[in-house]
């Protein structure tokens, strides 16, 4: 079956344009002024705001990249518990429900204010598929909902800038903007520097075929299939396979991710050619059969860990143990050299996707002079209050 590859270069080059499509920045200072949120409302924002209640953790990271998150009067519950290393200084603030099912009477009361009992100029951020709070919140004076997603690789720096603006934080949207843009170009031109099977690597691989053949010496581990998969790289630019895998159910049932998906773009952008792409599905579930007649060169397994990352390398090297002991597993590519892996998705989706991202291209490019640890601790210095992950293991094995 002929694969067809998606350029690292088309998704930066939709990146670059969804930039030039953005709002032109206003003062915010000359009130009222219009936004058009991600879900294609025109939003009125007729003061500054006061008063700030997050829906999810990835606006509560928006509010804390832009430099207010003191402002944040209400949050759901799972940003003080599945995500309190990020916000310590949120542990106290009063919860408006979970991200699931919003506690409407209490956003009115936490928007409201004490001494003068009128509501406070109040934003509200939502996602764009959960869009309950702008008709149940739509009839409270000087509450202002505002649909970001802050999650999706091609809406990102469009939704930070417009939050910036809504915020009255321009300088810290466009310091944010500027600096995650120097990491990303960091890697897609790393990989674009890259030559994906060299003419010598692909001599070295045929040379000791031909003796076998010719001169009927005898030559361990020949693989004819590595030959095949290094002259169909070397002939067509093409870039490593790589099975991004999630949940299993069983050997029948493995989550994938497929075009669409924030996983998908990640892969593309770090150099690597996802697997599932023929499958036109965002989140196709496959069979082990399907994997090994792919044959990757690469798997990351992808994790919501229970905290910031591992603790220790036992869970993680029970998952990689877990996929080299299925059926035929040393068939593959992937487990003969050792490039199975497992991954924390914290820094895969959000704010801090940038890191996730030159993870993943030093994962399927190890050669790259690319440094994330280094990328991730910047970010954390720079725009989260100087937190520390210690000794987290987000990766397995180390990169």
């Amino acid at each position: 079956m002929k694969k067809k590859i998606a350029s690292y270069s088309m998704v930066t080059t939709l990146l670059a344009l969804c930039t030039l499509l953005m709002v032109t920045p206003v003062n915010a200072t000359d009130y009222p002024f219009n936004i058009t949120d991600s879900a294609g409302r025109e939003v009125t924002i007729q003061m500054p705001i006061e008063r700030i209640i997050v829906l999810n953790t990835d606006a509560a990271e928006a509010v804390k990249v832009l430099g207010v998150v003191d402002n944040i009067v209400g949050v759901v519950e799972d940003i003080k518990t599945k995500k309190s290393y990020y916000f310590p200084e949120l542990g106290d603030t009063e919860s408006v429900g979970t991200w699931r099912e919003f506690d409407y009477g209490e956003i009115a009361k936490l928007a409201t204010n004490e001494t003068t009992e009128k509501t406070d100029h109040t934003l509200v951020i939502t996602y764009t598929f959960k869009l309950e709070p702008v008709e149940k919140l739509k009839d409270f004076e000087n509450i202002t909902v505002v649909v970001f997603d802050f999650y999706k690789h091609e809406t990102l720096h469009e939704e930070v800038t417009k939050l910036g603006m809504v915020l009255n934080a321009t300088d810290a949207a466009e310091g944010y903007n500027n600096w995650c843009q120097a990491k990303r170009t960091a890697v897609t031109n790393s990989v674009a520097g890259l030559e994906p099977v060299s003419r010598e690597e692909l001599a070295n691989a045929v040379l000791p075929y031909l003796r076998a053949t010719y001169l009927g010496e005898t030559v361990e581990h020949l693989e004819l299939d590595r030959l095949r998969r290094l002259a169909w790289f070397h002939s067509y630019e093409l870039t490593p396979w790589v099975f991004i895998e999630g949940t299993v159910t069983g050997l029948g049932d493995i989550a994938s991710k497929g075009p669409g998906s924030a996983d998908h773009i990640m892969c593309t952008m770090a150099g690597g050619y996802n697997v599932a792409s023929d499958l036109d599905k965002a989140y196709p579930h496959v069979e082990w059969e399907e994997v090994l007649k792919w044959n990757p060169d690469v798997i990351i397994k992808g994790v919501y860990t229970d905290d910031w990352g591992w603790s220790s390398i036992d869970e993680p090297e029970g998952l990689i143990d877990e996929i080299k002991g299925r059926p035929s597993a040393e068939s593959i590519f992937a487990v003969k050299d050792d490039r199975v892996y497992a991954f924390c998705n914290e820094p895969l989706y959000g704010l801090d996707s940038v890191v996730g991202l030159t993870y993943w291209a030093k994962l399927i490019h190890p050669e790259l002079n690319l440094d994330p640890e280094e990328v991730y601790r910047e970010y954390l210095t720079k725009f989260m209050g100087g937190i520390s992950y210690g000794d987290a293991i987000f990766v397995y094995p180390e990169v």
